[in-house]
């Protein structure tokens, strides 16, 4: 007899401390039910369930944003963004800046990147410990590419990371105060907006404009979201899995630091591992999904206009399809993590964010082969959409 929604488990699974139970998360069924936010979801942890979801465009993230469907917390996207988007809404955005984001163009960034890493950990030398590696390392790096990439001034770095900060939030803010994290930093690219209209730049944001006011292809509030979606997501996912992966590194696998250490050349391999082992999202799910038709999954009918989550971190750790799935093996082959998604959704940095971690964590080791952690009881932040610490403070 199917349970009453008195009797389903409420979402997220948490451990006393207000972490993600993961064990809990992995241990039923791939597809259950789950209570989100007073109401009945489905909550998908199986690898090939999740890819299908994932890939399947009767899920449906536009859906996701109607009236009454239950929400993550406080996570409330606007219409018109991206990430709230199926086709061809979605396909027709995402055309616009794919030139921008092929395996070409990106690679060509990789020079770029290796300047700035070097220059920020010159720096980093030059200074007293212990230092947070956040603050000035694993945060500036993305932050300057992307912020170069878009056409954003550098200098106004201290005045948008707050706001990404509250729009990434999923509790513990009230909804008021997040949303109005989403106006300032909506304000402040519309600002950017009409800077570059008076003098156009060859950036990504230029065109995008360029897009709008020549060829009427997205609307002015797509477009202000667009240039919102890439700036958030351009640093706020790399610069927090950076930080957990060297913290992840030295707590627990310092056997693979020194490794990388003395070879180097192992880093491509090593944040593969990293990416599918571990988590990035602060409540081990994505955005929810609505399904816009019945579909059958896992051995469940979900109905058309049911909520679906799906975790990309179960997914990563299921035995169906990784052998010894909570070992890190930085020898696994092949290795299909989905932890930039999957179909036509699967993030457009992501060749951008492995050139950044995999240089980041190589020049790491190389400059500072004796770096420690000043204290190894990590301390995350809570009710976060991408999973954080507060800081990292390390010596060498």
């Amino acid at each position: 007899m199917p349970a009453t929604a008195s009797e389903l488990p409420e979402f997220p699974f948490t451990t006393g401390d207000g972490s993600i139970d993961f064990d809990r998360l992995r241990a039923g069924p791939p597809v259950t039910r789950v209570l989100l936010s007073g109401q009945p979801a489905w909550l998908v942890t199986g690898y090939a369930e999740v890819n299908t979801v994932l890939v399947d465009t009767r899920f449906s993230l536009a859906r996701a944003i109607d009236p009454g469907i239950p929400r993550l917390g406080t996570v409330e996207l606007p219409p018109g963004m991206i990430l709230a988007t199926d086709p061809p809404e979605h396909t027709r955005l995402r055309r616009l800046v794919a030139k921008v984001f092929t395996a070409r163009r990106i690679e060509q960034l990789r020079p770029r990147v290796q300047e700035v890493t070097d220059r920020l950990l010159g720096e980093l030398a030059g200074m007293t410990p212990p230092v947070d590696l956040i603050e000035h390392f694993t945060a500036a790096l993305p932050i300057e590419i992307i912020c170069e990439l878009l056409g954003v001034p550098h200098q106004d770095r201290d005045r948008f990371q707050d706001w990404t900060e509250l729009t990434f939030t999923v509790s513990g803010l009230p909804a008021e105060e997040v949303q109005a994290g989403w106006r300032q930093l909506s304000g402040y690219i519309a600002g950017l907006v009409a800077d570059k209209r008076r003098s156009p730049a060859d950036d990504l944001l230029s065109l995008l404009i360029a897009a709008r006011d020549e060829d009427d292809r997205l609307t002015e509030d797509e477009l202000v979201l667009f240039g919102l979606t890439l700036l958030n997501a351009g640093h706020e996912t790399t610069k927090n899995h950076l930080a957990n992966s060297v913290a992840v590194l030295l707590t627990e696998h310092p056997d693979q630091w020194r490794e990388l250490v003395e070879h180097p050349e192992v880093v491509g391999p090593v944040v593969d591992e990293l990416l599918r082992h571990v988590p990035l999202e602060g409540f081990a799910v994505n955005l929810p999904r609505v399904a816009t038709a019945a579909v059958e999954l896992g051995g469940v009918t979900i109905a058309e206009g049911d909520t679906v989550l799906v975790s990309l971190a179960s997914a990563n750790h299921d035995a169906a399809a990784f052998d010894s799935p909570d070992e890190f093996d930085p020898a696994r082959t092949p290795n299909r993590h989905l932890t930039f998604g999957n179909g036509i959704h699967r993030c457009l940095g992501a060749q951008l964010a492995k050139i950044e971690l995999e240089t980041g964590l190589r020049e790491l080791t190389r400059r500072f082969p004796q770096l420690r952690l000043t204290d190894t009881e990590l301390h995350w932040k809570t009710g976060v959409f991408v999973r954080s610490l507060h800081q990292l403070q390390v010596e060498w």
